[in-house]
């Protein structure tokens, strides 16, 4: 019985480099594509901004059958133009969407703001954030 020879070490195959590149791309933009789209968006977002321009807080919130997670983060323009940004301690504990409209009045020293909020369905409320008390940071 004799010897099976190997095969030649330049063999063809049908797969090239060209066509496994094109796959691997579209495969992991794919799945990139699915994980950023299976992440909800906010129910509510606003942003208010200070007379001076200066300050900001930008407000979310996200809501399940299960509760609300609610963001308030402040955002505060440095004389070089950079950001400082703070997130605010959580305002509300009800569990439904509460911001479906928000008007803000700054107190005139830029220390604080009062939020009137008009919930889509429900009472309107209001609440004032200290933005001294906006020190949480990530």
């Amino acid at each position: 019985m004799s010897p099976i020879p190997p095969p030649p070490d330049n063999q063809s195959t049908v797969v090239t480099i060209r066509f496994f590149i094109v796959a691997a791309v579209l495969l992991i933009g794919g799945a990139m594509a699915a994980v950023w789209f299976s992440i909800p968006g906010p129910d509510t977002r606003h942003l208010l901004v200070s007379p001076s321009g200066t300050k900001s807080i930008d407000m979310a919130e996200l809501c399940t059958p299960v509760g609300c997670n609610r963001v308030t983060v402040l955002d505060v323009t440095q004389p070089d133009g950079s950001h400082i940004r703070s997130g605010c301690p959580p305002q509300r504990a009800e569990t439904v969407p509460l911001f479906h409209e928000v008007s803000a009045t700054w107190s005139d020293d830029e220390t604080s703001v009062d939020i009137a909020y008009t919930p889509k369905d429900g009472a309107p409320g209001q609440m004032t954030v200290a933005l001294g008390d906006c020190i949480l940071t990530q």
